[in-house]
């Protein structure tokens, strides 16, 4: 079949330099077991339009769109164009695996919801589509049944991740614009243990509670394949985790060892402060990564128990302490305006990311995530504020409707604002000096103008959360 896998994201929605992974290992599956296939990402647009348009040209037999719930406006508007050209309509992602029958029920075009990991569902349901079927027998699908919709459950976790083809990101249609930034952002694992209500269960819905791994020779192959293909030595793991795993972390250290892939090369990671310490640093040392990240979310005890987060502020301390000592790089992100927020909780995180000094920050405003323990709390209180999907973008500078997220007895829109205003204006100095800093050290490692000008105007779109 021809199919075109779409990223609805645009523009303004951008929080960062790095291409959909889920659409591009989607389009490498159909590909590989013989769709022709076409993937879209409007992340550089202003609007849906041109992919429209590109549909148009094309012809799908089938269009697929991958969809956060702030992407659900042009996400619909791309599905209703699919639909009016013949093609067989599906979404998968966040939105529709969360909701799938009010997915389906708002947007009449919309074929199938296809919910959770789709790598084995989608290729299942399009050949039962191409040999005369619907896939009603399939698990992971959401359609329409006479005038309801019919749920056929959860589809299994892919329990051996090796088993999936290392994505073709040659396959996206933007992808030279990405790799302007010289780095490349992957994934090794799946999964989530932790259970933060802002969360859960919604992450576990995507990926499930346990933690599946990449072989760490996996992992070495994809770094070299991306590589000898792109000459890029600067890699992001978007794993959600990354040092939950010793055993994981120290094969994988091994591996890219024996693979030569340490030496003049440089890794990011995500961690959490209580699966963090010397042992772990001295192994991502020894690995090549120099930068870490964090996610603090408050400077007060009573927020982080209120989110079930399960770290304490003093480990938040330790994690960043033991980063000085090995010379890391730090970055923490930042959650002001949850439910038991206070004028003096988002004081002490203030105070917190002072004496933590990380060089960089994001500060979102807590947005109740569908399907989140958190968000259903909000909706029973009658909290919730958001009218518009597009206000769920939980970095926006401010909503649209001008309102917060949710209500927060006490506290006004405008106290979070001014917080989060003020947590960036005490770091400008540093952040200018640092910065600067880092951007003189990597324009020696790997010069580049173009590489500078990219990141240089990501970082504007991304000023005003991002210290």
């Amino acid at each position: 079949m021809r199919v075109a896998l779409i990223f609805p994201r645009v523009r303004e929605q951008v929080h960062g330099m790095w291409p959909p992974l889920g659409i591009i290992t989607l389009g490498t599956v159909l590909r590989d077991v013989g769709h022709e296939v076409w993937l879209f990402d409007s992340s550089f647009d202003p609007g849906p339009e041109r992919v429209i348009s590109e549909l148009g040209r094309i012809r799908p037999q089938a269009v697929g769109v991958s969809c956060l719930t702030d992407f659900f406006a042009n996400a619909a508007k791309i599905v209703a164009a699919a639909k009016g050209l013949g093609a067989v309509t599906l979404m998968g992602g966040p939105h529709p695996t969360i909701a799938p029958e009010a997915t389906l029920c708002a947007i009449p075009e919309l074929d199938y919801a296809v919910m959770g990991e789709a790598e084995r569902t989608l290729p299942r349901l399009l050949a039962a589509i191409d040999g005369g079927g619907d896939g009603r027998e399939l698990p992971g699908l959401a359609l329409r049944d006479g005038e309801g919709v019919l749920v056929t459950g959860p589809a299994e976790m892919i329990a051996d991740l090796d088993s999936l083809p290392i994505p073709d990101r040659d396959l996206l249609d933007v992808m030279g614009q990405y790799l302007r930034a010289r780095a490349i952002n992957l994934h090794s694992s799946r999964g989530c243990p932790f259970k933060c209500s802002f969360c859960q269960p919604t992450l576990e819905r995507l990926f499930g509670r346990k933690v599946r791994f990449e072989s760490p020779e996996r992992v070495a192959e994809a770094i070299g394949v991306y590589h000898r293909r792109y000459d890029v030595r600067d890699f992001f793991f978007h794993d959600d985790t990354f040092t939950v795993k010793k055993s994981w972390l120290a094969g994988l250290v091994e591996t890219l060892g024996h693979a030569d892939l340490i030496h003049n090369f440089r890794y990011v990671v995500n961690s959490r402060v209580d699966t963090f310490d010397r042992d772990k640093a001295r192994l991502l040392q020894e690995m090549g990564v120099y930068y870490v990240l964090f996610g603090i979310e408050s400077g007060s005890q009573e927020v982080l128990d209120a989110l079930n987060k399960g770290t304490t502020v003093e480990q938040a301390r330790e994690a960043f302490r033991i980063c000085r000592e090995f010379g890391f790089r730090t970055h923490a992100y930042v959650l002001l305006g949850s439910p038991n927020e206070s004028k003096e909780s988002l004081l002490a995180t203030e105070k917190l990311v002072a004496e933590l000094n990380p060089n960089t920050v994001h500060i979102s405003i807590y947005t109740p995530l569908l399907g989140t323990v958190l968000a259903e709390r909000c909706a029973r209180e009658g909290r919730t504020r958001i009218k518009n999907f597009a206000d769920m973008d939980y970095y926006l500078k401010k909503s649209k409707s001008g309102e917060p997220p949710i209500s927060i007895p006490g506290l006004a829109y405008q106290d979070l604002l001014d917080s989060r205003a003020a947590i960036l204006k005490r770091r400008k100095f540093r952040v200018f000096t640092d910065n600067l800093r880092e951007l003189a050290r990597d324009l020696a490692r790997d010069p580049s103008l173009d590489k500078f000008i990219f990141r240089y105007q990501s970082y504007r779109r991304m000023q005003h959360y991002f210290g």
